[in-house]
């Protein structure tokens, strides 16, 4: 695997050594963007494992998905063996904050449901404290595993090694900017930018369709992915990029919050249809909350659906992935 910036000549030749500066130039760059983000995992790993602040489990799955986009851009930069050790260490991480920040949404909803309804005086109350209960119960069982995964990763030596191979990469104290405007890895990162695009224009269909759930999920990460990657490059154009990250990431929101609905539903419906066995154990008021809850997220729903269809025709009608494409196809430089 290239390192530093090195790659075989076979020899020389102009050709060969143009190649050689192009991957020190595009490892450098990988290795000012992923310095960032290794910061930025790292610094909420104490806040994580005390578990007092869901926000910082909220900042590190968020930093986690951008090494997890970020580290396959730039595999060729990487020692294969690394590579594979670093990636797997950061997929498990991101999976288990994932369950830990679902977890965390869902009490703060309930949380200030249940407050709202305290104000009310609705007979849901006790129903939905019950649930509340649960669910923080469920919070509390999934903390030791989220701990357990952050020493990992020490224990491991996953993030030394990943601040020592990027280290290995020559880091500028800033991006540089002497890239070749139409070579590697311009054109790299325009044709990755371009595919991504593509992937989320696939699922247009799926936002006429109220029921496409597993389209709509799909069309969640999709918008994430595209949002990622377009922040690993957009400083390499110049402020073409910053609007489209900013409407991808309206539109990420709603497809989240329409996905946060739909895992209620779900849930609760299962829930609720395993009560109606005659064996069950029931409990009238958790029930009562529940359909309650049900109730509310289903309306959730139907009014995040509507913004996703006003969202996505306002995206499409503007132009914006359109000029995305062109954008990224005539690599403008900072």
């Amino acid at each position: 695997m290239p390192r530093n910036g090195s790659l075989p000549t076979g020899g020389a030749g102009s050709m060969a050594k143009r190649r050689g500066e192009e991957e020190g130039r595009f490892c450098r760059y990988g290795a000012w963007y992923l310095s960032r983000i290794h910061r930025e995992f790292c610094a909420e790993i104490r806040g994580v494992k005390e578990g007092r602040d869901p926000e910082a489990v909220h900042r590190m799955r968020v930093a986690s998905r951008r090494l997890r986009a970020g580290i396959p851009l730039f595999s060729r930069c990487f020692s294969r063996k690394a590579y594979q050790k670093v990636s797997r260490g950061v997929r498990r991480i991101t999976r288990d904050l994932g369950d830990a920040r679902d977890l965390d949404v869902q009490i703060a909803y309930l949380e200030g449901l249940v407050e709202s309804l305290r104000e009310d005086g609705g007979p849901q109350v006790n129903g939905c404290i019950a649930l509340l209960s649960r669910k923080k119960e469920e919070r509390d069982a999934l903390q030791p595993k989220v701990i357990a995964d952050c020493s990992r990763l020490e224990q491991k030596g996953i993030l030394s090694l990943l601040e020592e191979e990027i280290g290995a990469w020559n880091t500028p104290d800033g991006p540089p900017h002497r890239l070749p405007s139409r070579g590697f890895p311009m054109k790299r990162s325009g044709k990755a930018i371009q595919k991504k695009v593509e992937k989320l224009l696939s699922y247009s269909p799926a936002v006429g369709d109220p029921d496409a759930v597993e389209a709509h999920h799909a069309m969640r990460i999709a918008a994430k992915r595209l949002r990622y990657i377009i922040e690993v490059y957009a400083p390499l154009y110049r402020n073409e990029l910053k609007p489209v990250l900013k409407r991808l990431k309206a539109l990420q929101e709603i497809l989240g919050n329409l996905h946060d609905c739909d895992v209620w539903i779900m849930d609760l419906e299962e829930a609720l249809k395993r009560r109606e066995d005659p064996s069950a154990e029931r409990d009238p008021g958790l029930e009562a909350g529940m359909a309650f809850i049900l109730k509310d997220r289903k309306e959730a729903r139907a009014a995040y659906y509507l913004a996703l269809r006003e969202e996505w025709e306002a995206l499409v009608a503007s132009g914006l992935f359109s000029d995305l494409k062109d954008a990224v196809s005539s690599g403008v430089l900072h």
